[in-house]
């Protein structure tokens, strides 16, 4: 089994092996692997019906659990006979990054294993009827600021080639807040950072990508906008959501407004980790997830 490095022309094939798989992380979508694809080095292989994620560098290799084929004990096994044969000819260890359930199966099948949970990369997944809703007491604040929203002279629209150039113009002015202020830390300055090398690498390929996306103005000019693409028939990622600070509400209008764009299509919408930064993480919990896609990292010992 060979890998490299994952190109636009890969979509339609790792597409089809995605969505056979159904599984809601994050990493399950092709836009994902692709946009990180030089900030994590990530490359990829195709193999016996199985769609194969590598990403890392020299001693720290890691492999997302492989899409495609179905989990029945034999294709685990084979999967991990693939990786496992890769690994040895490189002397790498095989380490799987995968969710909850597939830790699970893993460990049955190979006890000697090792897993460690990262609730940093662990996935927050919402019901969309609730983010479009905001029924009841636990949504009150998030009601409070969109009422506040709604009271400009407000509109949404789809993200498409005729507005995505001010999108891109209300991008700049967002790192210019977000970004070259003193209040953040070096780690959450890299990291804003990365995220709008992404932010323009999406805008490029967008189309190509199939990604769909909203954009909310007041008063004509664009405030916020957000993006994606589907993990599985039931789950919707965000990949991006950015608003300015002019107004209240922001936020909380795009979540909303977007979600309900999608018109029901969804049963679960992914809102990506928090990478632990604690304000993210509290802002993730405050939409009030179904629950969280837990992610590990196992290491394979045979």
């Amino acid at each position: 089994m060979e890998f490299k490095r994952i190109e636009i022309t890969d979509r339609a094939r790792a597409s089809e092996l995605l969505a056979q798989s159904g599984f809601l992380g994050c990493e399950y979508t092709f836009g994902n692997n692709f946009v990180w694809r030089n900030f994590y080095n990530v490359e990829i292989a195709f193999a016996e019906g199985f769609y194969f994620c590598k990403y890392g560098r020299k001693n720290d290799v890691k492999f997302s659990y492989p899409a495609g084929r179905s989990l029945s004990d034999d294709d685990i096994k084979r999967a991990v006979e693939l990786l496992d044969g890769y690994c040895r000819e490189t002397e790498t260890k095989l380490v799987f990054s995968a969710s909850g359930g597939i830790t699970r199966r893993l460990l049955e099948l190979y006890p000697e294993s090792k897993a460690e949970y990262s609730r940093d990369t662990s996935d927050y997944i919402y019901l969309a009827e609730e983010l479009t809703q905001l029924k009841g007491k636990k949504y009150h604040a998030k009601r409070n600021h969109l009422n506040r929203f709604y009271e400009n002279n407000w509109s949404f629209e789809p993200l498409t080639a005729d507005n995505m150039e001010e999108c891109i113009e209300m991008n700049e002015r967002w790192c210019g807040e977000n970004i070259d202020c003193a209040v953040i830390s070096d780690a959450e300055r890299s990291s804003r950072l990365d995220e709008e090398c992404i932010v323009r690498c999406s805008f490029k390929y967008f189309n190509e990508l199939g990604y769909i996306g909203g954009v909310l103005r007041v008063d004509g000019k664009v405030q916020a906008f957000t993006f994606g693409e589907s993990a599985s028939k039931e789950c919707f990622v965000v990949h991006v959501e950015k608003a300015l600070r002019d107004y209240q509400g922001a936020y909380t209008a795009i979540n909303r407004e977007f979600v309900k764009s999608l018109g029901g299509k969804y049963r679960y919408i992914n809102r990506e980790e928090d990478t632990g930064a604690e304000n993210l993480r509290k802002a993730k919990l405050s939409y009030h997830p179904v629950f969280l896609e837990d992610k590990y990292f196992v290491e394979i010992i045979r």
